[in-house]
C-alpha cells in the first residue's frame, strides 16, 4: 500500500461541468492541495495519473451532479469506495438528482447507488458544499494532530 498524500482527489462528473471551480477555490483558501483530473487535452496517459491519485489521495471526493445522467461516474463509485476502504482513505460521495424525475433510469440508478453506499456505511452527501466542508475538517484535524 502506497503512503497517502495530503490531497483531495476531485473525481466524478466531468465534461463541461464547473462543480470543481468552487471546490478548488475553497480548498485553495484553506491551504489544501487537490488533484483535478479534468484537463483540456485528456489522453489515455492521464488515466495512469488518475489511478495513482485514486489510491494515494487522503480524501477522495466523488461528485455526481445532476448535469448528466452520470452512468460512468455511478459505475465508478463502487470501485472508488472499495479502494478507499482498502487504502485507509476517506471517501466522500455526493449524488445529486437528475432533473428527469424520480422514475427516470438515471435517478433509479442513483437511488440504487445511494442505498448500497449507505448500507455499507458510506455517507452520501446531497450537495457539494457540505462534502467540501467535511474534507476541510478532516485536514484541520490532521494539522492539529
Amino acid at each position: 500500500m502506497a503512503p497517502l498524500q495530503d490531497i483531495v482527489g476531485l473525481f466524478g462528473t466531468a465534461g463541461n461541468s464547473t462543480w470543481r471551480d468552487g471546490v478548488m477555490a475553497r480548498l485553495d483558501a484553506a491551504g489544501i492541495a487537490y488533484f483535478n483530473p479534468v484537463v483540456p487535452d485528456w489522453t489515455p496517459a492521464h488515466a495512469e495519473l488518475e489511478s495513482q491519485h485514486l489510491v494515494t489521495d487522503r480524501v477522495i471526493l466523488l461528485v455526481i451532479t445532476g448535469e448528466t445522467e452520470g452512468y460512468g461516474s455511478l459505475a465508478e463509485t463502487g470501485w472508488a469506495a472499495l479502494s478507499a476502504a482498502q487504502n485507509g482513505q476517506t471517501f466522500l460521495l455526493v449524488i445529486e438528482d437528475y432533473p428527469d424525475g424520480p422514475k427516470s433510469t438515471a435517478n433509479r440508478a442513483r437511488a440504487l447507488v445511494r442505498a448500497h453506499a449507505e448500507k455499507v456505511g458510506v455517507t452520501v452527501y446531497v450537495d457539494v458544499d457540505t462534502a467540501v466542508t467535511a474534507a476541510i475538517e478532516i485536514f484541520k484535524t490532521l494539522r492539529v494532530s
